[in-house]
């Protein structure tokens, strides 16, 4: 179920009061029935009464997230776009939805990276009422937490936690604390003694262990609240799978296969439960139990190649079944596979005070290239490529693409809730700022910087720099730095 659980537990709470049958189908687990609850906005026509549109907005969102927790990508992503048409004339909400949903698609695609940048964009949305900050540190968490990066993890879920302590809804706080019994579950899973040969995690592992006072706990919520049976039903699971990896053989694994049987409808949720459960048997010393797992792994296509923590199992197994040239070959692919997405997921965003902003900018902000359709992927291209250039223009880039401004406009809108040129202008700054807050670096001139990314008349740069993070570039540095 992880982390598709939260996605659905956090998609019910967002629709407790539009969508009661969808909100109570949904905590219940039961998502056939939670897709038939609004299955009929599907055959809605895109043309809908103005009054109608946001309504249209939620129950295609639903059916959008649904759609994802049940394993059907492509159906899911189709729903996210039409459910951002009925809302595009609303910037603000459509910035919101746009990260949210370009979060979720990518965090259980393992796009990582740019779920974690889509989320914390979210979070840093001005208009982002206070369930949609949660939903979005609970999306960074859960992204950090997949990179093996705890300590951000940690971090992000605190801030979850806190807002949460604030709300009437309490259900949103059993949220938080159920995430936190997961991370603590899973690292005492990987740092097992029979586990340390997992080198992706021994990283994140010392880390956490490094750091002073160890990881940081959240505490028990004051709250009175019935705990919705989908919560109740993975904190069951997690403590089976604390067991299984304390060696206990008997109830935790035919319970737990059992949970995962009820999951056929989408074999990749299936594939990932077989791989936390057969990880705890590894880390109890069950190895006949996790090879027995390992043998009946429903088919998912090729994933199970680029998938690391299927690799390391296969090679745990083989090694305990005696065969070591299998072996030898499951713990390369892994080592491979693991260092990939340290690279390409993991690594450290280069720092926008480097001689070329551009490439700075395509780094940080890969998400905005997720979030727009794929014909107009490449206006974006243009856009960080020639980020410096002063006298970047919408015109420009549509000229690029070959379409009107007009065109390029709408669909920048529709997909960003911003315009090309507004685009433009939040590049700048925000690349401005990561130079000015770059401890690394030499000190920051402001204008020499605000040069670098194309910005040379200081009026601009002051009005525009205080609008997008109200304050100005001097107090930036001052507050922020050295």
């Amino acid at each position: 179920m992880y982390p598709t659980v939260y996605l659905a537990l956090l998609s019910a709470l967002k629709f407790r009061k539009s969508l009661p049958r969808y909100c109570a189908a949904t905590l219940d687990g039961d998502f056939a029935r939670a897709y038939c609850a609004v299955d009929d906005a599907a055959d809605l026509s895109e043309r809908v009464h103005s009054q109608a549109r946001n309504r249209s907005n939620e129950e295609l969102t639903a059916l959008a997230d649904v759609s994802l927790v049940l394993g059907n990508w492509e159906e899911a992503e189709d729903y996210y776009r039409r459910a951002q048409k009925m809302v595009w004339k609303n910037d603000d909400q459509l910035r919101v939805q746009s990260c949210r949903n370009t979060g979720w698609l990518s965090l259980l695609h393992g796009r990582l990276s740019v779920a974690q940048r889509s989320f914390a964009r979210m979070a840093s949305e001005a208009e982002a009422h206070a369930e949609q900050r949660i939903e979005a540190h609970i999306g960074m968490a859960l992204s950090h937490h997949q990179l093996a990066q705890q300590q951000a993890a940690d971090d992000a879920l605190l801030e979850a936690a806190e807002i949460a302590d604030h709300l009437d809804e309490p259900r949103f706080r059993l949220i938080v604390e159920l995430l936190s019994r997961e991370f603590d579950v899973r690292l005492k899973i990987r740092a097992s003694r029979a586990l340390d040969d997992n080198a992706f995690w021994q990283s994140a592992l010392t880390t956490v262990s490094l750091a002073a006072g160890g990881r940081a706990q959240i505490e028990p919520a004051c709250v009175v609240a019935a705990s919705p049976a989908l919560l109740s039903l993975r904190l069951e699971e997690l403590h089976c799978m604390e067991r299984l990896a304390q060696g206990d053989r008997g109830t935790p694994a035919s319970l737990l296969n059992a949970r995962l049987n009820r999951g056929v409808t989408n074999a990749q949720l299936t594939f990932r439960g077989c791989l936390d459960t057969a990880l705890a048997a590894l880390a109890g010393g069950l190895d006949d139990i996790a090879a027995q797992i390992m043998d009946n792994l429903p088919a998912i296509g090729d994933q199970p190649r680029r998938d690391f923590d299927y690799l390391y199992c296969m090679a745990k197994v083989a090694t305990q079944r005696g065969d070591f040239v299998r072996a030898l070959k499951f713990y390369s692919q892994y080592t491979t596979e693991a260092l990939r997405c340290l690279r390409n997921e993991a690594a450290t965003v280069r720092s926008a005070t480097t001689a070329r902003p551009r490439a700075a900018a395509a780094t940080i902000n890969d998400d905005v290239s997720a979030r727009l359709p794929a014909k107009y992927r490449r206006a974006y291209r243009y856009i960080i490529e020639n980020i410096d250039r002063e006298d970047l223009t919408t015109r420009e880039v549509a000229a690029e693409m070959n379409v009107t401004m007009r065109t390029i406009q709408l669909v920048f809108k529709r997909a960003l809730g911003v315009t090309p040129c507004g685009l433009i202008r939040s590049l700048r700054m925000e690349g401005i700022r990561e130079a000015l807050l770059d401890e690394n670096g030499p000190a920051p001139s402001i204008y020499d910087t605000a040069a670098r990314w194309g910005l040379k008349s200081r009026s601009t740069l002051a009005k525009g720099y205080r609008r997008h993070f109200n304050e100005s570039p001097s107090e930036t540095i001052v507050t922020h730095t050295r």
